[in-house]
């Protein structure tokens, strides 16, 4: 017998499981760490993957869009001066600072703090700009992907002569961030997001999917009509740079070698979550544990949600409208002190009203646009995940509560949950122990392999 700890609401659960079951134990990767980040840019930057260094792709009369995320851009300034040093590589390769812009592109995530985080000792050198995919007047018509998503960017980007991004490359609700990512959603207008993550309908797995993944693909199609050229991504530990379609699958297949745990589909799957007060921690992680069984299988979700709110007297509309509003007030900037008008409290019990609805009817609300698709998109996929996985779900949560949210079981005793399974599938049922939750895990269907010199179209 092995055990594995997780936190409760006070102290430790303990997971007590038979030796002869355990077919895996997902862990943290421990990597050694990126101590100097801009060496790792410049390192990048000499030899790109798939297309040519910033000194040969430029001349002096060009235009210049550097694009920024909003998971990186507290690289940007002090200390560690990426942005100063982009500029820098511009100014060298015959572009002056006052044909560049730098533009914040952040999708509906809105732009809290971008100055403050990116640094002020640099962008008074050139334009600085923060998208708005809600402006029509700043976007450009740029033409359709294969897949019919109308693109819509910003028309800084699509009149730029060349366009050069950083951001992160890591496992995403839709597949992987990172590679034209910054375009799209990044760059790009509402309705091009909207469009785009109504693909995450496809009965197919999405989340943590790298190359193949239908919804990228469209993706990597707006990065070209955009007129996206080099895109720098941090991966783990490493950072890689080059042409979009080249760069980005080895930055995947990077992630995925050294921070993920390759796990062959199992009987059951136990997530050891612990002590989070509520279901927002499902985010990502319920979708890696369908993923991570076999046809039939059980979850086993470990999850005290002991304040999980009573959303019973939110109707269905009040939901819907509640995820525009609160995408609208963060994508201007609002803020309020009173923290029950916090637009991300507001949106979340929005969410959770609707992961109580069922699969048809959420289904509907994606196909007919109905409310935001940043936010609808996570209700329909957190439910797909929970019936599809069988989910049982050891909890603090009110019985009946947890049912709303189509649980197969819920019970509060660990012990109960593993013997029901093993009455299900056998006393000799293959379990993947994720406990507690600290692991990636990496199944069969979404592993890139790359031959040497091989790229992903």
């Amino acid at each position: 017998m092995t055990t594995f700890q997780v936190s409760w609401v006070n102290g430790e659960m303990s997971l007590n499981i038979p030796d002869k079951n355990i077919e895996a134990a997902v862990l943290p990767r421990e990597l050694p760490q990126l101590d100097n980040p801009i060496d790792s840019v410049k390192a990048a930057l000499e030899k790109p993957i798939g297309c040519p260094p910033l000194k040969d792709a430029v001349t002096s009369s060009d235009r210049a869009a550097l694009l920024i995320t909003d998971t990186m851009d507290s690289l940007m300034g002090p200390p560690h001066n990426i942005g100063p040093y982009l500029l820098d590589q511009f100014n060298a390769a015959g572009v002056s600072d006052e044909h560049i812009t730098v533009l914040h592109a952040a999708g509906m995530h809105g732009h809290a703090g971008a100055r403050e985080k990116l640094g002020q000792g640099w962008l008074h050198r050139v334009r600085y700009v923060e998208h708005h995919p809600h402006k029509a007047e700043d976007l450009a018509y740029v033409g359709t992907t294969r897949m019919g998503t109308p693109v819509w960017v910003n028309r800084l980007v699509a009149e730029a002569d060349y366009v050069l991004g950083v951001g992160g490359c890591a496992p995403s609700l839709f597949g992987w961030h990172g590679g034209a990512g910054i375009i799209l959603p990044g760059a790009s207008g509402r309705d091009t997001i909207r469009h785009n993550h109504t693909y995450i309908l496809m009965d197919r797995p999405i989340s943590g999917w790298g190359p193949g993944n239908p919804q990228r693909e469209d993706v990597q199609d707006a990065g070209d009509l955009a007129g996206f050229n080099m895109k720098i991504d941090f991966t783990a530990n490493t950072v890689f740079a080059g042409y979009h379609r080249q760069e980005w699958p080895i930055a995947v297949q990077y992630y995925q070698e050294h921070a993920m745990t390759p796990v062959e589909p199992a009987d059951i799957y136990i997530m050891g979550i612990g002590a989070s007060e509520n279901l927002a921690c499902l985010y990502m992680k319920i979708e890696a544990a369908e993923q991570a069984i076999r046809e039939n299988g059980i979850v086993i979700l470990v999850c005290s949600a002991h304040h999980q709110p009573d959303v019973s007297d939110w109707s269905e509309e009040r939901a819907l409208q509640q995820t525009i509003d609160s995408t609208n007030v963060w994508m201007d900037g609002g803020e309020t002190s009173n923290p029950d008008e916090d637009p991300l409290k507001l949106d979340l019990l929005a969410r959770f009203r609707l992961m109580q609805l069922p699969l048809s009817r959420l289904a509907q609300i994606l196909t007919r646009r109905e409310g935001e698709p940043r936010s609808t998109c996570m209700s329909w996929s957190h439910r797909r995940a929970i019936e599809r996985g069988r989910t049982f779900i050891v909890t603090e949560m009110d019985e009946a509560q947890a049912y709303s949210y189509s649980f197969t079981y819920a019970t509060r005793s660990f012990d109960d949950a593993l013997q029901k399974a093993f009455n299900e599938l056998g006393k000799d049922a293959r379990v993947v122990v994720n406990a507690p939750l600290l692991g990636n895990p990496l199944p069969p269907q979404n592993r890139v392999i790359l031959k040497t010199g091989e790229s992903v179209s």
